[in-house]
């Protein structure tokens, strides 16, 4: 199974927020609202070699590979697991402390996860109706620029014309 990359807009680099258990760092992010984890973070964190099992394990939709920034504000590309994956993997593994892990996650990493999302609603896309032209177009409002589905760009542009 192939992994899909997620890519941003000007291949902006994603940041991760960085969580810690026992010593040992978990980064997360929200990307379009859904919470995802770096698959090598959460591997450790389970004492479990993740990297290669995750892709063959796991729906598409729950891996994908992005872009991230690292502690020294370079480009990293990594592999991420959604939430539902996560879960999953938290029970496909089965062993007495991924419950706390679970636990941790579920009552921790996520509610501060989406607060701070919350905090920054510039970061975070929002779908907006743009009304232009005695029409309404769907778009996506996204760090103060407005984003424009493909498919509806033959719209777009009879509106302009």
């Amino acid at each position: 199974m192939s992994i899909s990359t997620f890519t941003t807009p000007a291949q902006t680099l994603l940041v991760p927020t960085h969580f810690y258990r026992h010593k040992r760092r978990l980064r997360a992010l929200l990307i379009e609202g859904e919470a995802w984890f770096v698959v090598r973070d959460l591997g450790k964190l389970m004492n479990a070699w993740l990297e290669e099992r995750a892709a063959r394990n796991l729906d598409a939709d729950q891996v994908c590979r992005a872009v991230i920034r690292d502690d020294n504000g370079l480009a990293d590309e990594v592999e991420l697991m959604s939430e539902s994956g996560m879960y999953a993997t938290l029970i496909h593994f089965h062993h007495p402390e991924n419950r706390c892990i679970r636990q941790w996650i579920s009552h921790s990493v996520l509610p501060s996860l989406r607060d701070a999302a919350q905090a920054t609603p510039s970061e975070v896309p929002r779908r907006r109706l743009l009304r232009w032209e005695q029409q309404q177009l769907s778009v996506l409002d996204w760090q103060g620029q407005m984003w424009v589905p493909v498919g509806d760009l033959p719209q777009v542009m009879r509106i302009g014309s």
